[in-house]
C-alpha cells in the first residue's frame, strides 16, 4: 500500500521560525555535477564521492535531472572532510574542517545580530584564509559584502553561492526568524540554473553587480541571539544539509501558499484564487506579493508535483503509473510528458538511475 504523501509533522525550536523542512524538496542535479568535478580536481576518487552521496552517475549525466538535499550534503561533506577544508578547495586558503562550528559557539554568546555580524567579521579578518566580510550601514540598509580573495579559483560560483546561502540562513536561525532579504547582488551574470536561486535566496536577485552581497534592512540589527550550546550542537549535526532542505518561513508569501497547496485535498486543481481567499486577500494581491518575491503561482505547483513525482518514483515497489496518480495524472502518457518536461527525463530512466544507484 502507498503511504501518505502528506508533509512530516513540523518540528518547532523557541523563537518564531519553524525549523521544518519538507524532506521531499529536492534540488538541481547542476550543483553536484559541479561539486563532483570539483572533488575529481583535487584528486578525490570520483566513485568513491558518488557511493558515499548515493549519487547515480546516469542521473548526473541528465541536465534536468534532480536529486536529493542530503545528496548534496553528503557530496560536500566529503569532501570538506577528505580536505580538511569548509571552503571545499576553492579559496586562495583552505579553512580547517571545525572553523565554522568555533565562530558559532562564539556567536551564539552574542548579545544582538549586529554585535554578531560584526564577530564573523573580526574572524575572518583573523584567520586570513582567503574569505573577507565587508559590513557596511546606511539610513535604511546593512550591507554583507563576501569577498574571495582569488575569484579564479572559484570559477563556476559554487563557494560564493555557498557562503551567500550560509550567512543569510545561519543568522536567521540565530535570530530566531526569516531576516528579509531586500535584495541579493551576484558580480556574475545569471546562470542557466538561476531558477533554482528562487529556492535558495527567497527575495530580489541582482546579476553583474559590482560584488557578491546581502542587502537586509538596518532594523534586523536590533534582533537578540537567543540560541543555547545545546541548541547549536543540535543544529551542527545536520550541518550543511540544514542549508539545501527547503526551509518553512512563515512571513514570506510564498512559503504560506505553498504550505496551503501541500494541505489541499488536490493541490493540483486548486487556483490561485482558492489561495488567496485562505489568506483574506484578492488574487491581485496575492499574485502581487508572490512577484515581488521572485514567484509564480504556476511554478509553484509545477515544482510541488515535480518533488512529489520524484518522491514516489524513488520509493520501493511504486510504479510509473502510480506514481502518476499520486500526483494528479489519471493518464500515465501525461504524467510521462511532463515528468520529461520537468526533469529531461521519463519516469523509467529516472528509475533505472536510481536501480543503477542500489546496485553500485
Amino acid at each position: 500500500m502507498l503511504k501518505s504523501a502528506a508533509s512530516e509533522p513540523q518540528i518547532t525550536t523557541s523563537g518564531h521560525m519553524s525549523d521544518y523542512h519538507d524532506v521531499r524538496h529536492t534540488v538541481a542535479s547542476h550543483f553536484a555535477r559541479c561539486h563532483l568535478d570539483n572533488g575529481v580536481k583535487q584528486g578525490f576518487e570520483r566513485q568513491a564521492l558518488l557511493n558515499y552521496a548515493n549519487l547515480s552517475p546516469v542521473l548526473l549525466q541528465q541536465q534536468g535531472s534532480r536529486i536529493a538535499p542530503k545528496q548534496l550534503a553528503r557530496l560536500m561533506l566529503k569532501i570538506m572532510r577528505d580536505g580538511d577544508d569548509e571552503f571545499l578547495g576553492l579559496a586562495s586558503h583552505p579553512c580547517r574542517l571545525g572553523m565554522f562550528e568555533l565562530l558559532c559557539e562564539r556567536l551564539i554568546l552574542c548579545n544582538s545580530l549586529l554585535e554578531a555580524m560584526q564577530e564573523t567579521k573580526r574572524f575572518y579578518d583573523l584567520i586570513d584564509r582567503g574569505i573577507r566580510f565587508e559590513l557596511t550601514q546606511s539610513e535604511e540598509d546593512i550591507r554583507i559584502t563576501i569577498i574571495r580573495e582569488n575569484a579564479d579559483k572559484d570559477f563556476n560560483h559554487l563557494l560564493i553561492e555557498y557562503l551567500l546561502l550560509v550567512w543569510h540562513r545561519f543568522p536567521s536561525w540565530l535570530v530566531g526568524q526569516v531576516i528579509p532579504l531586500k535584495k541579493i547582488q551576484f558580480d556574475f551574470p545569471e546562470p542557466d540554473h538561476a531558477e533554482e536561486y528562487r529556492l535558495l535566496y527567497p527575495g530580489p536577485r541582482e546579476f553583474n553587480g559590482a560584488s557578491n552581497t546581502l542587502i537586509w534592512p538596518k532594523a534586523v540589527l536590533q534582533l537578540p541571539i537567543h540560541r543555547t550550546q545545546e541548541q547549536l550542537k543540535r543544529y551542527m549535526t545536520q550541518v550543511p544539509l540544514q542549508w539545501f532542505r527547503k526551509p518553512r518561513f512563515s512571513d514570506h508569501q510564498t512559503e504560506r501558499v505553498m504550505q496551503l497547496l501541500e494541505q489541499a485535498d488536490n493541490p493540483h486543481t486548486t487556483k490561485l484564487e482558492d489561495i488567496a481567499e485562505q489568506l483574506h486577500m484578492t488574487s491581485r494581491t496575492l499574485r502581487r506579493k508572490l512577484t515581488a518575491e521572485g514567484s509564480r503561482f504556476q511554478q509553484m505547483k509545477d515544482d510541488l508535483r515535480r518533488d512529489q513525482a520524484i518522491y514516489w518514483l524513488s520509493q520501493e515497489g511504486v510504479s510509473i503509473n502510480e506514481a502518476g496518480l499520486q500526483v494528479g495524472y489519471t493518464e500515465t502518457a501525461s504524467f510521462i510528458r511532463a515528468f520529461k518536461s520537468w526533469t529531461g527525463l521519463s519516469p523509467g530512466q529516472y528509475q533505472k538511475g536510481l536501480h543503477d544507484t542500489k546496485s553500485s
